[in-house]
């Protein structure tokens, strides 16, 4: 009776070990590489190979912990016929020096005559392999051949471009050339499709998009189509982009065009989105009396509750102003950023604004408070510390 229940208990450890193998991707061993072919073939499926040796060891760690996760199993084995073969053994000798392979591991996605169809080197997550398995069965790269054909051809009819451009963007391929013909091409009567209408919107993505100018002439046409919502996120979002770009680019150009095309739109924030993208661009650019003007102006109007903007501003008053008055409007800022939310960086900036215009012994009471409030906050008091060091030598030099 004990031979057969530990008999009864490998059998259902086998099987438990099995399930865990079959949850995975389930490779063929037991043939040759033109078998796997003409399987393929047969099924009208890709042959997913793994191209490993036995010394690698992302090829190992593929093999220990992304092909057996079940996601990855589900997938692969309801899609490809899936097979592993050694570079330097056999059929796989063969298989490197047809497909050039010399790094490890390789994963190729074949189709049924043996051409590629996508290839990836090096390792992956389980979620990158699923990615990697999906685009090696998209379309897109086939449509897109032909859509280019048919454009090189000189196919120019208002729906094909506007289909190709789609094409283009979702492949995340360059589109402007294209874009601006299909703006050339496009009728007030095909406008009103939302097809296109659409397509415009989606496809104007910069300051200098041919799509800009559509926006700004049908700005409440969009508002209606799409809600007013969406439509002000995409205009802060060119702005910002542009804004952003304009210190690193060196072009004021990218930043006057954005604050333009704001002012254009007339959205319900645009006044305060100005006033903010000034802000980050005279900061950017180290423009400090700029970014005083615009801060002084941005806080007063839309900051005055905000804790955390008043926060930011005061302690780059802290690192880049030394006016007298102006140190003294942030000193006020920084403090009402401590009634509106207590928190120890916001007492910590408060402390450094004091210390600055010489108030050492308020500023020690609020390097005291900062620490106090760290420990609340279950932070590390280190610039709090530090900071109260350096002035009680100040004081002791008085």
């Amino acid at each position: 009776m004990k031979k057969i229940a530990i008999l009864s208990l490998l059998i259902l450890a086998l099987a438990d070990s099995q399930k865990t193998f079959a949850d995975g991707i389930e490779f063929i061993h037991d043939k040759k590489f033109q078998e796997v072919l003409d399987m393929a073939k047969k099924q009208n499926r890709l042959v997913f190979m793994d191209c490993y040796t036995s010394w690698c060891g992302p090829c190992k760690r593929l093999a220990s912990t992304v092909f057996p996760d079940s996601a990855v199993g589900d997938f692969f084995n309801a899609t490809f016929v899936n097979a592993k073969f050694d570079m330097e053994k056999d059929d796989g000798v063969t298989i490197a020096n047809k497909y050039a392979i010399r790094a490890y591991p390789t994963l190729l996605w074949l189709d049924g005559d043996g051409n590629v169809k996508h290839k990836i080197v090096g390792g992956l997550d389980q979620a990158g392999l699923i990615q990697q398995g999906k685009k090696a069965i998209d379309p897109t790269p086939g449509i897109l051949t032909g859509m280019r054909k048919k454009y090189a051809d000189g196919e120019r009819d208002v729906n094909f471009l506007c289909d190709f451009l789609n094409t283009l963007y979702n492949s995340e391929e360059k589109y402007e050339d294209v874009f601006k013909i299909y703006l050339d091409k496009i009728t007030t009567a095909e406008m009103a499709d939302s097809k296109h209408t659409k397509t415009i919107f989606n496809l104007t993505n910069d300051i200098k998009s041919p799509g800009l100018p559509y926006l700004v002439k049908n700005k409440d046409y969009y508002r209606n189509l799409l809600g007013e919502n969406p439509f002000d996120t995409k205009v802060n979002q060119i702005a910002t982009k542009a804004v952003s770009e304009a210190p690193r680019a060196d072009d004021k150009g990218l930043y006057d065009a954005a604050m333009n095309f704001i002012k254009a739109i007339k959205a319900p924030d645009h006044q305060e989105k100005t006033l903010k993208l000034s802000m980050d661009y005279y900061q950017h650019m180290g423009d400090w009396p700029n970014y005083v003007k615009e801060a002084s102006q941005y806080v007063k109007k839309y900051a005055v509750n905000n804790a955390a903007l008043l926060n930011d501003v005061a302690w780059n008053y802290f690192l880049n102003v030394n006016d007298a008055g102006e140190l003294q409007k942030a000193t006020k800022w920084a403090y009402q950023s401590i009634n509106i939310d207590n928190k120890y960086t916001y007492n910590l900036t408060y402390a450094y604004l004091l210390y600055k215009q010489n108030n050492f012994k308020e500023a020690e009471k609020a390097c005291d408070y900062a620490i106090i409030r760290a420990k609340q906050e279950n932070v590390t008091p280190s610039s709090a510390t530090a900071l109260k060091e350096v002035i009680e030598k100040a004081i002791n030099k008085r």
